[in-house]
């Protein structure tokens, strides 16, 4: 099983907004889409790396 680690994080509130609308569209929870947007950006960085 994956191991999680709790964290908390502060937002803008025009950030918070549209994680809340991307999250809406997306039929997941705000971590859920955070997590996703995460991992999407990991994926970019090892694609420029390479």
């Amino acid at each position: 099983m994956q191991s999680l680690s709790r964290t908390q994080v502060r937002f803008p509130g025009e950030l918070m907004e549209w994680l809340k609308q991307q999250a809406k569209e997306q039929n997941r929870s705000m971590n859920a889409q955070l997590v996703e947007i995460l991992k999407q950006a990991r994926i970019g960085e090892k694609n420029a790396q390479a």
